[in-house]
């Protein structure tokens, strides 16, 4: 039997339990660690993810078509005239131009300043102008393209985002006829890929030349102006 000494000793050889205990500032410092991990992968999924891939493909076909006349060049008969139609992409999504138009007309006006007055309780106009006896149509087109329901099979404007294409014609007019020329340009855009064809129809303007309108919830036309005047 071992002595009272012998089982100190004893004792005193074997092994002592260890208990590891972690400070408080240790503790929230690894929280602060957590929560930041899980503030930089939302970060991420927000700005890579959803700014990029989700948002943008929520957001509607956005284009900025515009329509430009210049003179090429003229002799003692003909004005020979260039017309530039540019489609713009200033949304954040692929678009496809289902279809486009523009017209052409040429305006001749009077001599005599003529006065006028109109208005509503909200809108008024008054003056003294020289009045537009009358506008001609010099000019017309129209394409219905593959997106469209009857379009042209394969006929494609396919715009990244940014992305501009230009469309290029060429009108001549006899020298003195018109004292300004009119244009319009036309286009209904459609995001991509285009899971089903939308309904554009071509119709007539009263001045002549087309308008394209469609009957498809969230398919909308964009249209604008321009005028160039051939008075020297």
């Amino acid at each position: 039997m071992a002595t009272p000494q012998q089982k100190r000793r004893m004792s005193e050889r074997e092994p002592r339990a260890i208990r590891i205990v972690e400070d408080r500032w240790a503790t929230f410092r690894h929280i602060i660690e957590a929560v930041a991990i899980v503030a930089a992968g939302t970060w991420a999924f927000y700005t890579f993810i959803y700014q990029e891939k989700i948002k943008p493909a929520a957001e509607p076909a956005a284009l900025d078509d515009s329509i430009v006349v210049h003179r090429l060049g003229r002799d003692r008969t003909r004005d020979i005239l260039g017309v530039t139609v540019q489609l713009h992409n200033v949304g954040k999504t692929e678009i496809d131009i289902a279809a486009d138009a523009y017209n052409v007309w040429g305006d001749s006006y009077g001599r005599r300043e003529v006065p006028y007055a109109k208005g509503s309780s909200s809108v008024r106009a008054d003056g003294t102008q020289i009045p537009r006896r009358s506008r001609l149509l010099v000019m017309a087109f129209a394409e219905l393209r593959d997106a469209a329901e009857g379009g042209r099979k394969n006929q494609h404007i396919i715009l990244e985002p940014g992305a501009t294409e230009n469309i290029d014609d060429v009108v001549v007019v006899p020298r003195g006829k018109y004292d300004l020329i009119h244009a319009q340009v036309i286009a209904v855009p459609v995001k991509t890929p285009v899971e089903r064809k939308v309904p554009v129809s071509i119709e007539r303007n009263k001045n002549g030349g087309f308008w394209l309108t469609s009957t498809q919830d969230g398919v909308f036309e964009d249209d604008n102006d321009a005028d160039f005047a051939l008075v020297p």
